[in-house]
């Protein structure tokens, strides 16, 4: 049980006992044989009688009265330090129930980030594919600027050689050339060519 369940408890039991007191008239006699001694003024029996009675109806009307007031202020004390309670426990409320809807608020949250947990690890699994695939691109296209490097080298040497082979074609031309001419020439010549000098042969058109 709660201090405040205690003390809510105490003050009712205060409250409820405070009330039978207020019933209980108990211990006023000397009240009552005060004032008949202050009227005892040797009258008749019954007149000294009913004026103690009426005497002790006032006594007890006034006694009851001044207990009904206080009994009165200690409930309505109590009613406002009750009041003062429930004002309490109603702003606690309050604060629980706001509290309760931040933790719907969190939990509504965090159910709609569960349930994108799926497709975030979906786009996680496509982008880790796709970086796997980038790289994968990226060392194919060094491999082919590899190759690409290797083919321009080739390439180079495949022109200095064509350029060597094309000075070597036309060197071999030339020659070859050279070689057509010099065979047409001899077989141009007769067997006296190779007596009579080529100069007198040029003067003389019977030698050709």
């Amino acid at each position: 049980m709660s201090s405040h369940q205690s003390n809510t408890l105490l003050n009712s039991d205060s409250f409820e006992k405070k009330h039978d007191d207020s019933l209980n008239l108990e211990g006023l006699d000397h009240i009552f044989r005060w004032a008949s001694e202050v009227v005892a003024d040797g009258e008749d029996t019954r007149v000294r009688m009913a004026r103690e009675k009426r005497i002790k109806r006032q006594v007890l009307e006034t006694v009851q009265k001044a207990r009904e007031q206080k009994v009165l202020a200690d409930a309505t004390t109590e009613i406002a330090y009750l009041q003062r309670r429930v004002i309490a426990l109603l702003a606690k409320i309050q604060e629980v129930i706001e509290e309760n809807s931040t933790l719907k608020q969190m939990m509504v949250s965090q159910y709609y980030a569960l349930q994108q947990v799926a497709a975030l690890e979906y786009e996680l699994k496509e982008l880790r594919n796709n970086q796997i695939e980038k790289d994968a691109a990226i060392t194919e296209r060094r491999y082919l600027m590899d190759g690409l490097a290797k083919m321009k080298v080739e390439r180079d040497y495949l022109e200095e050689l064509l350029t060597a082979t094309e000075a070597d074609n036309a060197r071999l031309g030339s020659i070859l050339r050279d070689t057509r001419a010099q065979l047409e020439e001899l077989q141009a010549k007769r067997w006296w060519h190779y007596f009579i000098p080529k100069s007198f042969r040029a003067v003389n058109p019977f030698c050709q």
